[in-house]
């Protein structure tokens, strides 16, 4: 019935446009395109008169077969190009594009126009790349791509189209173009070849290859680098190489002093700092890699941006508010949706959990489209989800998270970049008794850091992370090696001598000599160098295995002082009822005394006659009572009032 329908009209508008004069069908072949009709330009292009142009695009518009904006009917088209012939119809419409192309009067939509058409045009291709090369990421690959249907040579567009794709997001394209010119090295420039490397090894970052970049870099040499040597050093750190790295940082500059090497020399420059010099020093040249970055003329695709680099050096030494300045600052300014804006909101989350302010880091995650994760931005997303799960006792969240982020370990390589949430999923994997499924990524983090010569700034967090590993297995001996790491980098790193001290306070409450003051102290350094909830949490499990009363109270007061106020109830519940000296009633008592004995939800119901769904809700008011934010703080906290004892 459709296909009868359809053959009815088009045979009819044939008949209409066999009525037609040379002219009109002229005017309607341009209409074709979809970029409009102008008498002026209909006039030059048929060798009209002025008047007589205007006179035809009226009676254009008059035939009944353009739309308001003078694009001529879809059912029209196939009747036009059997009036005119395929081969007349082509001609017209590259006519009208030159016409354009004399008055000065192609713009960008009439040019999409055109190559939509199907019009192939030398000029037209150039205009496509043209403006291309200053637009928005996404908008410039859809531009390169159309280029290629004007026209363009697809050999020579294929790196301008690379970079393109790999801003915009679409690593899979840039990957494969990036591969073609590899293989074609041969016939390609020095500059050409470097841009080529540039992109695949920032491809293969994205993909959690970091190691893969690394081979990029070395098969390319500091010869061939010219200006991306910074790039390639940067890279090569990053994997562990370091002799290479000092290769390429040995190498002459001859570099132009643009903003954009400055900016690579500069992040480059605090990097090598961060690795075995000052951590102050490397943190101030980062920063002022990036206040030069922001004035590039050329955005181009790296392997990672300069903000994640600050954020993250940032990040492993406790500068928790230097890292949100650094992402929000990115994120600002990223008013096209660039290709680093997942990873920068991940980060951001990251400072947020780590701060303790677990809702907001929660709502930022669930905010990126999952489509957007690349699989080295799957790797902080899935630890995200763990630690958040960890931190809020919340297993069976920690159960998913971890199997969640099963497919994204079995694919990922270490590299300094990804050494956080390495450690945020060794402890789920630690809370799960399944550190067997991650040890190989630990083994090589461990050899990472060796190669690197145990750099403070990076090491320190992942030996942190083991002593928490200890701490959740309950096994002091393998506490001792990584407290022992941190001891020594101490000597060169306040944010190290923290952790350290921490460590040691840790090891002596697993043993059980614990020390209120020394406990105290620790927890309150912690939260001082960005790790309040870490400092909580000691305060709090000191607090549950201390015998004396007033000890375990004085200690979660320190515990609650560290952790971020929970949002106000809207029950009304006065802020005393949060205090510990809480009173609970007579039959929540009850359940708190069975409750710390470590008793199961069955068990306290069948004590006291009363459903096990029933001793939940209790519990559930207890905790709320309290203002606990965790389970183990809520036993803690009872313990503490002298339930159970």
């Amino acid at each position: 019935m459709e296909r009868s329908v359809a053959a009815a009209v088009a045979s009819c508008h044939g008949e209409v446009l066999a009525g037609f004069d040379a002219d009109l069908l002229s005017a309607l072949a341009v209409a074709a395109i979809g970029a409009g009709l102008d008498g002026a330009e209909l006039a030059r292009q048929l060798a009209l008169d002025p008047v007589t142009g205007r006179d035809l695009v009226d009676r254009a518009r008059g035939c009944g077969l353009l739309l308001p904006s003078d694009t001529l009917l879809v059912s029209v088209a196939e009747p036009l190009r059997a009036t005119l012939g395929a081969q007349r119809l082509a001609g017209l419409q590259l006519d009208a594009l030159q016409t354009k192309l004399s008055l000065g009067a192609l713009d960008l939509p009439a040019a999409r126009a055109f190559a939509a058409a199907g019009v192939a045009d030398p000029d037209l291709s150039e205009f496509l790349c043209s403006q291309a090369e200053s637009a928005a990421p996404r908008l410039s690959a859809v531009l390169y791509e159309e280029a290629l249907w004007a026209g363009g040579d697809a050999e020579t567009l294929a790196l301008r189209r690379a970079e393109a794709a790999g801003r915009s997001g679409d690593v899979e394209t840039a990957a494969r173009l990036a591969d073609g010119l590899l293989e074609r090295a041969a016939q390609s420039t020095p500059e050409e070849l470097a841009a080529a490397v540039r992109i695949a090894a920032s491809t293969a970052a994205r993909q959690g290859m970091l190691a893969r970049s690394a081979d990029l870099y070395e098969w390319l040499g500091s010869d061939r680098a010219g200006t991306d040597r910074p790039i390639a050093e940067m890279v090569l750190l990053a994997a562990g190489r370091p002799e290479s790295a000092a290769t390429m940082a040995g190498a002459a500059a001859d570099a132009p002093p643009t903003s954009a090497t400055a900016a690579d020399t500069l992040l480059a420059a605090g990097l090598r700092e961060s690795m075995s010099g000052s951590t102050p020093i490397a943190l101030n040249s980062m920063s002022r890699a990036l206040s030069l970055a922001a004035n590039a003329s050329r955005p181009r695709l790296l392997p990672d941006s300069a903000a994640a680099v600050a954020a993250l050096a940032a990040l492993h030494c406790g500068e928790l508010g230097r890292a949100q300045s650094v992402l929000q600052r990115a994120l600002d300014a990223d008013l096209d949706g660039g290709v680093d804006r997942a990873r920068h909101q991940l980060l951001l989350a990251w400072v947020s959990m780590v701060h303790g302010d677990l809702e907001c880091a929660a709502r930022t995650v669930d905010s990126i489209p999952s489509e957007d994760l690349r699989p080295r931005d799957s790797l902080f997303a899935d630890a995200l989800q763990v630690g958040l799960a960890r931190r809020t006792g919340d297993i069976g969240a920690l159960r998913r998270s971890w199997d969640r982020a099963q497919g994204v370990i079995a694919e990922h390589s270490v590299d300094v970049f990804s050494l956080l949430p390495l450690g945020e999923l060794w402890l789920g994997a630690a809370r799960l008794d399944e550190i067997d499924r991650l040890a190989h990524l630990i083994d090589q983090a461990r050899d990472l850091l060796t190669r690197l010569g145990e750099p403070s700034l990076w090491g320190s967090p992942l030996h942190w992370y083991g002593v928490q590993a200890a701490i959740l297995t309950e096994t002091p001996a393998d506490l001792i090696p990584h407290a022992a790491a941190l001891g020594a980098a101490a000597e060169t790193s306040s944010y190290a001598a923290g952790l350290a001290r921490a460590g040691r306070a840790w090891l002596r409450v697993l043993q059980g000599e614990i020390d209120a003051a020394e406990v105290e102290q620790a927890a309150c350094t912690l939260g001082a160098i960005g790790l309040p909830w870490d400092g909580a949490r000691l305060a709090s499990e000191a607090a549950l295995r201390v015998a004396d009363t007033s000890t375990a109270t004085a200690l979660l007061q320190v515990a609650r002082a560290l952790r971020p106020s929970p949002p106000p109830a809207s029950t009304g519940t006065p802020s005393a009822d949060r205090e510990i000296g809480a009173t609970l009633t007579e039959r929540e008592s009850d359940v708190a005394r069975l409750l710390v004995t470590g008793l199961t939800y069955r068990d306290i119901g069948g004590r006291l006659f009363i459903s096990a769904k029933t001793v939940e809700h209790h519990v559930a008011r207890i905790r709320r009572r309290l203002g606990a934010q965790s389970r183990a703080e809520m036993l803690s906290m009872l313990r503490a009032m002298g339930h159970g004892a």
